[in-house]
């Protein structure tokens, strides 16, 4: 089964995130609140991708990819952060991270997405009449 590492310690944004991996993309997902928890996982779980936020606590996620070396390993990261800081992202990039996605548009397009659905639903059913 694939595997997934969601390292945030925002439990909202974690707890959706899993969700939607769990149902629309099949993965296993493991769950760390903590940059250290986050690495002991990475080392164990071998997974196949990592969702990685940066402002956490005992070790950042900046830390993390210190001690990861994405440069050194093919398991992608997708870093989810709501920091737009220009030197913060210059550090992501010199890490060779490409998927940098700004949370407060994760949340927009999930957004957008569910208010298509809700219209659908409108036009075809009752339910939301």
């Amino acid at each position: 089964m694939k595997r997934a590492l969601v390292v945030d310690d925002d439990d909202q944004f974690r707890l959706l995130l899993k969700r939607m991996l769990q149902r629309y993309y099949d993965f296993n997902v493991f769950e760390a609140t903590n940059g250290e928890r986050g690495l002991e996982l990475f080392e164990k779980e071998k997974p196949h991708i990592v969702f990685l936020d940066i402002n956490m606590p005992k070790v950042s996620g900046l830390e993390f990819l210190e001690k990861v070396n994405p440069f050194n390993s093919n398991i992608p990261i997708v870093v989810l952060t709501n920091t737009d800081d220009k030197e913060c992202v210059q550090k992501i990039l010199n890490f060779g991270i490409e998927d940098y996605i700004l949370k407060t548009k994760f949340v927009t397009m999930l957004r957008e997405r569910l208010e298509y659905t809700i219209k659908k639903i409108r036009r075809t059913t009752r339910i939301f009449a």
